[in-house]
């Protein structure tokens, strides 16, 4: 019962610091896929490149697409995904930097080596901010981010939601929070996966069990 309390509590904290102001901006040819596991609006027609970030530890995972075709040769760069795990202040405005490669061949051994390439400034200071950038696979099929989601939970990379500012909200309502990350991440799997009205029924059974 405790467990199941804590990681409602926990959810409910996360929820809270939801509305921070904080910023990431990844501008073209760079997308973003995820936002600590949860799928973007990015798509095939829609291209995303900035997004909310709450207060603390945030997973982000991005790709590189762009289009380095002639009328003789067709020529389309798509990236491994790049996953970034940073700590993010409130009212942060960060921002994805790179020297970018000027033609294909370039590019190609510029998607070798992202890890090393990539950086991440906080646009009001200017400065390189700390932060791990891991390269995994390119997932196939069309659904890049699910493909991403199955990769990260494949390698046990999946972003656990135990954020600094969730865990100290929840501490702050309810006490201290004992988080099983394994747990949590079950139930957000078994959440995005069920229709309107087991979401409803859960909601309805999570709240009877406090």
């Amino acid at each position: 019962m405790k467990t199941r309390f804590t990681l409602a509590a926990l959810a409910l904290a996360g929820l809270s610091f939801g509305a921070g102001a904080a910023t990431f901006e990844a501008q073209q040819p760079y997308q973003i896929h995820l936002v600590n596991g949860n799928k973007t609006a990015n798509s095939i027609t829609k291209s995303v490149h900035k997004v909310d970030l709450a207060e603390g530890k945030q997973q982000v995972a991005i790709s590189y697409t762009n289009d380095f075709s002639n009328r003789s040769e067709l020529r389309v760069l798509n990236g491994d995904p790049v996953i970034i795990t940073l700590d993010v202040p409130a009212d942060a405005e960060f921002t994805l930097d790179y020297k970018a490669p000027i033609n294909y061949q370039l590019a190609r051994q510029f998607l070798r080596e992202q890890a090393t390439e990539l950086s991440i400034v906080d646009k009001k200071s200017g400065k390189a901010v700390p932060a791990e950038l891991t390269l995994i696979p390119m997932p196939a099929g069309l659904d890049t981010a699910g493909g991403i989601q199955a990769s990260l939970a494949e390698k046990g990379m999946a972003f656990n939601g135990r954020t600094d500012a969730a865990v100290a909200a929840a501490q702050a309502k309810f006490g201290d929070a004992v988080v099983d990350a394994d747990a949590l991440e079950m139930l957000k799997h078994w959440w995005n996966a069920a229709d309107k009205d087991t979401q409803r029924a859960f909601q309805i059974w999570t709240i009877q069990q406090q």
